[in-house]
């Protein structure tokens, strides 16, 4: 290490730091933030098991009554409802939600038009939410665009069309260019 010991390095290490300002857990914050209290995860790991410990809601109508459970107990509960938190009522992952609500593998018509009606609440509930400054816009625009379809791009469409028309004759094109030029033009020929 070109002569330089550990301690030389660590001590230089945290010269950089306090000049950038920056380092350990700035750089890397722990997973859940200081001003978190332990009341609040204790509230909401218990809203949580709460649904991880119902059995699989199976049947259409199991699903679209487990789905109306879960919304009256997060508005009742004032809990904030997310897909992961619907997903969990149901007793799937998010990927079996959004195979039954894109018609794939384990969906019927009446199960994808739950899944996507629920998915609307969530995202008018979200966009609600962020309207009124409760949430994070940045959080809102991850959300919007990784569950509910929300996009960043315009699209183009071209349609290529020929300016002189349908016409392909040299001499009906050269009449018609003549025909369009003023008078004025027309006589110098």
């Amino acid at each position: 290490m070109g002569g330089k010991k550990k301690d030389d390095l660590t001590k230089s290490g945290e010269e950089i730091v306090k000049k950038r300002g920056r380092g350990g857990k700035e750089n890397f914050p722990t997973v859940i933030p200081s001003n978190t209290k332990k009341e609040d995860v204790k509230r909401i790991m218990g809203n949580l098991l709460q649904w991880y410990e119902l059995p699989k809601a199976v049947s259409d109508e199991e699903i679209a009554e487990r789905l109306k459970m879960f919304f009256t107990v997060c508005f009742e509960n004032g809990e904030i409802p997310t897909v992961e938190k619907m997903s969990m009522a149901l007793g799937y992952d998010r990927k079996t939600l959004w195979a039954w609500e894109t018609g794939r593998e384990g969906s019927t018509p009446v199960r994808g038009n739950l899944i996507k009606k629920a998915k609307e609440l969530l995202a008018s509930f979200d966009a609600e939410m962020v309207t009124e400054g409760k949430i994070n816009p940045v959080t809102y625009i991850f959300r919007a665009k990784n569950y509910f379809g929300l996009q960043d791009k315009q699209e183009y469409v071209l349609t290529p069309n020929n300016p002189l028309g349908d016409t392909e004759n040299p001499e009906e094109i050269q009449q018609r260019l003549l025909d369009s030029l003023p008078e004025d033009d027309k006589n110098k020929d």
